[in-house]
């Protein structure tokens, strides 16, 4: 009798939806505090918060791993992590990541110019005429993605540019709110020209990774925490103002 009520059981399980099974997802955590930060062997902020959330509410868990982005972005792409959370979307991430977006809001991209530099960037016409210095790995705009300028440095972090820029190594470097404007503000001069655009922020599935199976549910609840207002609460908790929705 024990062993047909284990049979049954093993039926059972094998039927029920993977949705419904509990599982442990990989995500990398980076340093960009309120959205994201690792503390005492675990990630806070706005959106761990959001995910763990959705996750808790569909049965799994999620284990953080501290990286930067540039190996978090190499890991997704073999399928050694599961889930990426607050980036935007380009061309070459689109064959390994499946978005889903918490919103949106408008993003300026500033231009800081090195004390070694003299005149001033009006345009992307002028940017492109300069040796520019950015994070590797990070996404700008298509525009600055498009750009062919004279000289394109890449570096690993925001301190490497501060110190080219102080050196007059890099002419000019990129930032935006998302990417240690602060770092610049007040510290150098700041150029004429701003490329301002609608940018949507994405929490991702690696393709390659065993979260796949749960794309469909974890974009179903947020799309429901979106519609009701749940996701500007994680905002409000850090006092960041909530991202813009857009359900058309």
């Amino acid at each position: 009798m024990k062993k047909s009520t284990q049979t049954w059981l093993f039926f059972i399980i094998a039927l029920l939806p993977t949705s419904l099974l509990g599982e442990t997802y990989s995500s990398p955590c980076r340093n960009h505090p309120p959205y994201l930060y690792f503390v005492d062997g675990t990630c806070r902020g706005v959106l761990p918060e959001l995910l763990e959330d959705i996750l808790s509410e569909l049965g799994h868990d999620i284990s953080w791993l501290e990286a930067p982005w540039s190996r978090s972005y190499r890991e997704a792409q073999k399928g050694n992590v599961d889930i990426l959370i607050r980036h935007s979307m380009n061309p070459s991430r689109e064959p390994f990541l499946l978005p889903i977006t918490y919103g949106h809001d408008v993003r300026n991209l500033s231009f800081y110019l090195s004390p070694a530099f003299n005149g001033d960037i009006t345009s992307y016409k002028d940017l492109a005429k300069v040796n520019i210095g950015a994070i590797r790995g990070a996404y700008y705009s298509s525009d600055f993605s498009n750009l062919d300028p004279i000289g394109l440095t890449l570096v690993g972090n925001t301190e490497q540019l501060v110190a080219m820029l102080e050196l007059g190594r890099v002419d000019v470097v990129v930032a935006s709110e998302t990417q240690w404007k602060d770092q610049f503000e007040g510290r150098f001069e700041k150029a004429t020209f701003i490329d301002s655009f609608i940018n949507s922020y994405y929490i991702s599935i690696a393709k390659n990774s065993k979260a796949l199976s749960i794309y469909d549910d974890v974009a179903r609840v947020m799309l429901e925490y979106r519609k009701s207002g749940k996701v500007d609460q994680y905002f409000k908790k850090y006092a960041v103002t909530p991202p813009e929705q857009n359900f058309e």
